[in-house]
Parts: structure tokens; C-alpha cells; sequence
């Protein structure tokens, strides 16, 4: 009811903006020039009718082929920490995912719990998994058509330890230039009592020992924690 709404006042608009524009060019006018408006508006309409057609259409297209791209359906078994559905490994997240808050109830027993916990009370049962098969691995997207999270590889986490350095306009630890967030920061890591931005947080750090983690890539060291502190 919103979307014909808002159709109905973008015509009264139009109508409007003709009515006002004829009553200063004068009447004699008013009917060539409102045939023209009309035109260019109906003109417009179906360009954005065809464009949202085509979003829609991108958007089904994608979610059709995530939920099945791999699909697999068997026992969850646990196994030296990780999770196998018939010998094929699970990736279900890092460790920071697996101990954060799930999202949704997927083991049905009407708490949201850590997902390692939900996970846990899935073991022994047949489920249904979707995702994207990678060297063997399955990247995990949805548990029971239950979104988890985007079925991409995380690197595995590293940690660096050092004196933090800033030479012309990037920091450093250990010569390593470090890739930081753009944007505020979610936490005070220079303990000055104020959540300022990533670069001002990072600026009452400089000269001293720091400890980070995260990955390399071809442009540097991208930090996921600063001192223990989550930094993305």
C-alpha cells in the first residue's frame, strides 16, 4: 500500500509542476505542454519500473544460486574440533564467530545461544548444510535453509608484537605496515577515554609495545584485534 502511495504523490507532483508552469506560459498552451510532461513521466516510470524488475531479478538470482550452490545432507559428527557431515569438513567461522551470539535458534531448543552451542546440539542429528565446496572443505551458509553467515574463507589469524610506528601517514609494527579500518572505532584502545576514530585511537599508541593479529595480504598486515580489542 506504501509503494502506491508514493506513485500516487509523485503523480499529483508532476500534475502540479504542469498545472504551475502552464498557468505562467498561459492556457492557450496547457494542453501541448501537459501531453509532453505526461510523456517524459510515463517515459521515467517505466524505466524505473524496468530497473526495479531487473534488481529484483539480480537479487532472486543470487540467493537461488548461495542456498544451492553445494548442498550436502547427512549426520553432523564432531571430530578433533571439527564438524563432518560424511567426511567432508565443515567450515562454519573463526573462533570469534563461533563464540559470538548466533543469530538464529538452529538446534530448535528455543534459546539464542553461542554458535558453537547450537552447533553442539545439532551433533548426532541429520541436517542439511549449503554452501561453497572448496578443496574438500565445505564454507558454510546456511544450517536447515537458516542463513549463518557468508560462506567465505577467513584467513587463519597471526599475532605481532612490537613498538607501533607512524611514518608518512601509515603505522607500523616490526616494519610491517598495518591496514586498519576506516571510520570510528567500536572501543577505546588508547585508553584516553574517548571513542574517537581508528587513525586518532592508533595515534595515542605510537612509540608504544603493542600486540596485533590478523592477516597478510599484498598491501600489508590487516589488523582484526589491537591489544586483544576487536578493531573492525
Amino acid at each position: 500500500m506504501k509503494r502506491i502511495y508514493a506513485a500516487l504523490a509523485i503523480v499529483a507532483i508532476v500534475g502540479l509542476a504542469v498545472l504551475v508552469e502552464a498557468g505562467a506560459n498561459g492556457i492557450d498552451n496547457m494542453g501541448d505542454e501537459f501531453a509532453e510532461k505526461w510523456q517524459k513521466f510515463k517515459h521515467m516510470w517505466r524505466h524505473m519500473g524496468k530497473e526495479r524488475q531487473r534488481h529484483n531479478h539480480m537479487m532472486e538470482h543470487a540467493w537461488r544460486n548461495m542456498l544451492n550452490a553445494t548442498r550436502m545432507e547427512g549426520v553432523l559428527e564432531y571430530n578433533n574440533g571439527s564438524y563432518y557431515i560424511d567426511t567432508t569438513p565443515l567450515y562454519l567461522g573463526n573462533e570469534y564467530f563461533m563464540n559470538s551470539i548466533a543469530k538464529s535458534d538452529y538446534d530448535g531448543d528455543g534459546n539464542y545461544e553461542y554458535v558453537w552451542q547450537e552447533m553442539e546440539g545439532l551433533i548426532g542429528s541429520n541436517i542439511v548444510v549449503n554452501g561453497v565446496l572448496r578443496n574438500g572443505t565445505l564454507y558454510v551458509s546456511h544450517i536447515n535453509g537458516i542463513w549463518l553467515r557468508a560462506p567465505r574463507e577467513t584467513p587463519e589469524l597471526v599475532e605481532m608484537s612490537g613498538i607501533l610506528e607512524y611514518n608518512n601517514g601509515s603505522y607500523y609494527v616490526d616494519g610491517k605496515m598495518l591496514i586498519i579500518k576506516h571510520g570510528f572505532s567500536k572501543s577505546d584502545i588508547d585508553r584516553d577515554g574517548s571513542l574517537e576514530r581508528m587513525d586518532a585511537e592508533l595515534q595515542g599508541l605510537i612509540g608504544e609495545q603493542i600486540t596485533v593479529d590478523g592477516f597478510m595480504n599484498e598491501k600489508g598486515f590487516v589488523v582484526m584485534h589491537i591489544n586483544g580489542i576487536w578493531a573492525r
